[in-house]
């Protein structure tokens, strides 16, 4: 008996070894605060962890080579005495290219306004359509919009469910510091985050990230010349389809995490077609202008 229970043990943690869609890299680190024991910033971060990679996330079975790479970066500037946490949080999703070594950043984002308690060695519980922690909420919520970008990037529009999960979460968390239109630094915030990607008007920056990535970055292997050409005209598609609805959260976003991706796709191209591509930056991102002089070389 006691062997059976454990054979059925060990096929247990293979299926859930199986299930884990998500390679977690977490970071957690307070450099301006004075904390007598910070042993709890390891645990925190630990716990963090533990809670992304460990969870089912979707119903799909995923193999260890597919998984999402999620790195968040917390910068913890004040801890008070209930242990109530407040600072930033960095966010960073890859995805790798096909047939490949190389990875792409499909998404940096930075959150300015993060608030949470945690209590050391606590359980770290979450409950879709409930807030039953302020940490696990804000966690879940950056892994629905994760995989909602990581799965539009393969097939258009296939982030959807996701999204809709992301913009559930604002809504429970509505008078929570963090979630609301005023929260962070202008419209950079989780509250726009999720209305922009579950808003049709801005549909176009979905579909952006399917043929950049697509039809664009997987296709470098077989003709860099031919990704190359697939990724401009992705980025020209997307420039005559928000004409009268420039500077959004979503094009900012998207500009602010491949500008050096974009400087090294474009140093191999014809000298007519860099001109053509650095005016074409210039135009949609032109915060980055000097940087995509790089691309002349």
């Amino acid at each position: 008996m006691k062997k059976l229970l454990f054979v059925f043990a060990f096929l247990f943690c293979i299926q859930n070894a199986k299930s884990q869609e998500i390679k977690a890299t977490v970071q957690c680190v307070a450099p301006r605060v004075q904390i007598s024991d910070k042993q709890i910033l390891t645990t925190l971060q630990n716990s963090i962890q533990q809670f992304i990679t460990t969870r089912r996330w979707t119903e799909e079975k995923i193999e260890p080579n597919e998984k999402i790479e999620i790195s968040l970066f917390f910068d913890i500037t004040a801890i008070s005495d209930n242990n109530e946490f407040q600072g930033t949080m960095q966010l960073q999703v890859i995805r790798p290219v096909l047939n490949s070594t190389y990875k792409t950043t499909i998404i940096q984002f930075n959150d300015e306004d993060v608030t949470f308690s945690y209590r050391e060695f606590e359980n770290l519980e979450f409950q879709e359509n409930q807030n039953l922690n302020d940490l696990t909420s804000l966690l879940a919520y950056y892994v629905y919009i994760s995989l909602g970008l990581d799965y539009d990037s393969f097939g258009e529009l296939a982030g959807t469910p996701f999204f809709v999960k992301a913009q559930t979460i604002v809504n429970l968390m509505t008078n929570k510091t963090g979630w609301n239109q005023t929260d962070g630094k202008g419209f950079r915030n989780r509250f726009y985050l999720a209305e922009n990607l579950n808003n049709s008007r801005f549909k176009d920056f979905r579909i952006l990230n399917y043929n950049y990535h697509r039809k664009g970055m997987d296709k470098f292997y077989q003709d860099p010349e031919m990704a190359r050409k697939n990724v401009t005209e992705a980025i020209k598609t997307f420039q005559e389809s928000i004409k009268g609805n420039q500077n959004s959260l979503l094009q900012k976003v998207f500009f602010f995490t491949k500008w050096p991706e974009l400087v090294e796709i474009y140093k191999g191209a014809s000298v007519p077609d860099k001109t053509t591509a650095i005016k074409l930056l210039n135009e949609l991102d032109a915060t980055n202008g000097q940087r995509y002089e790089k691309i002349r070389g």
